[in-house]
């Protein structure tokens, strides 16, 4: 018979007035650990647990749906002891425990199961004054059976009878979790020998109802469950729940819960110094996974210690060092930390800060055209790009590729030094071919020329009237004379 509790608990039974609640900013229910049954007796049992905060005490416990209460009302426990009496004998009993603080938040803890000492006083006579027939005159009887649907039948009203004398299958408390990057370990506990399976699903995609997948277990009935879910999606959440069957096909299975998956750990790679110059230093690595960027670097001479960071997850990393000392030695260590917290931390890197001769690098090269229709198109070109340093940078184009034309040099009135370069040109022309390059120097005069770039600028497109024009014309030799004197 399925057992179910129903906790009826009104304003008044808590003690707690309405003004006082609605003043009350304490929404957090008391958290119930360190559930233990002591003292069973053949009438009795003790069950005690704990609260991390002052709370009262309460325990749902009966054989049937109509449950028992006993209570110790005032929120003033956080060790929780409660006697169960005018138990019977030899009978299992089903319970849980609540607590609620004073504003009224109730901890409620997963289902539990005690079965009380001593011989169970309900009897099985026949109360016809018939003794009752043995399993063996029973069996007998069947075995002078020849007909299959007549033993079918009898085994079909064996298992129902079975079902409805047997206890509920109980999952006992809540199962354990144990999650790893692609795998979690689930652990749970029933009130007898049954089978092990978990039903599972991405949360994401979990409609409250089915679940994407089921793993179970071919050892065998047993009481204490362990499977392990593959193939998990690292850092993912997921809903699952666990079931289990007898040897009498009675099932039990538990409510929803959640857990996610461990992030994978970063690896670093390639770690490298890019650039030295007299007062910084760019390093550069990649990781495996996407993961936050931190440099710790000392100063090998005076022991001071720095350390700069970027908390955007990414792949490829690149932090420069600045207000370095000219001529020193530093040592540097990376950190990554992924989206999960995980950590890891890379080698030492040293380098010694020199005098600047290394020219900029400059990458990043972009360019956009956009055309603006009218009695004469224009067109406005968009070029971008970027450099490892604050550099002032020149733009040149010309047009065709093979030379030929004079070069326009785009310089500015005062050197701008920066590492983003944007330059806007609206002296092109529709539909032709130029290319471009790019020179950068730094303030230390290094100098940087990019590679030539080609740029196609659009045309503009015809329309409809032109169309039918140029087609007319092509047929007919007279339209392009319509407009001219004498046309």
């Amino acid at each position: 018979m399925k057992l179910r509790y129903v906790a009826v608990l009104v304003m008044l039974s808590l003690g707690v007035n309405n003004a006082a609640l609605a003043q009350s900013s304490d929404t957090v229910p008391p958290k119930i650990s360190g559930v233990q049954v002591s003292g069973v007796t053949d009438n009795a049992v003790t069950i005690t647990w704990n609260t991390d905060e002052n709370a009262d005490s309460l325990v749902n416990y009966g054989l049937q749906p109509d449950y028992g209460i006993l209570r110790t009302p005032g929120a003033t426990l956080k060790a929780h002891s409660m006697t169960l009496n005018n138990l019977e004998p030899g009978r299992v009993y089903y319970f849980r425990v609540v607590s609620a603080d004073a504003a009224g938040n109730q901890g409620i803890s997963a289902d539990y199961r005690v079965q009380t000492t001593g011989s169970s006083q309900t009897g099985t006579g026949q109360g016809n004054g018939q003794s009752p027939q043995t399993p063996e005159k029973i069996v007998e009887q069947i075995n002078q059976i020849q007909n299959p649907q007549q033993l079918k039948q009898i085994l079909n009203e064996t298992v129902k009878a079975i079902q409805g004398i047997s206890e509920d299958l109980t999952i006992v408390g809540p199962p354990t979790v144990i999650p790893e990057t692609t795998t979690a370990t689930i652990k749970w506990t029933t009130d007898r020998e049954s089978s092990s399976e978990v039903v599972f699903s991405p949360t994401d995609k979990f409609d409250g109802t089915n679940y994407q997948y089921s793993q179970s277990s071919t050892g065998g009935n047993v009481t204490e469950h362990e499977i392990q879910l593959i193939g998990l999606t690292p850092y993912t959440d997921y809903s699952f729940k666990v079931k289990s069957t007898d040897s009498y096909s009675i099932t039990g299975e538990s409510r929803n819960f959640t857990f996610k998956t461990k992030a994978s750990a970063p690896d670093i790679r390639n770690l490298r110094v890019v650039k030295v110059e007299e007062n910084s230093a760019t390093l550069a690595w990649d990781t495996t996974v996407p993961a936050k960027a931190l440099v710790e670097y000392q100063d090998q001479t005076t022991g001071g210690q720095n350390s700069v960071g970027r908390p955007t997850l990414a792949t490829t990393h690149q932090i420069r060092l600045a207000d370095l000392t000219l001529g020193t030695r530093y040592v540097a260590f990376v950190t990554a930390e992924n989206a999960g917290g995980d950590r890891v931390k890379s080698q030492p890197i040293q380098f010694v800060t020199v005098k600047d001769t290394a020219a900029p690098i400059i990458s990043n090269v972009t360019n956009d055209s956009t055309i603006f229709p009218g009695g004469d198109s224009r067109i406005q070109t968009i070029v971008q790009w970027a450099t490892d340093e604050a550099a002032n940078c020149v733009m040149t184009y010309q047009e065709g590729v093979a030379g030929g034309t004079d070069a326009v040099s785009l310089t500015k009135d005062h050197p701008e030094f920066k590492t983003s370069h944007t330059e806007v040109i609206v002296d092109f022309a529709p539909g032709t071919v130029y290319q471009f390059w790019l020179e950068c120097t730094d303030n230390a005069g290094n100098k940087a020329k990019s590679e030539n770039f080609v740029l196609f600028t659009p045309i503009q497109e015809k329309n409809i009237i032109d169309l039918i024009l140029e087609n007319f014309q092509s047929t007919f030799g007279w339209v392009k004379n319509i407009g001219k004197p004498g046309g």
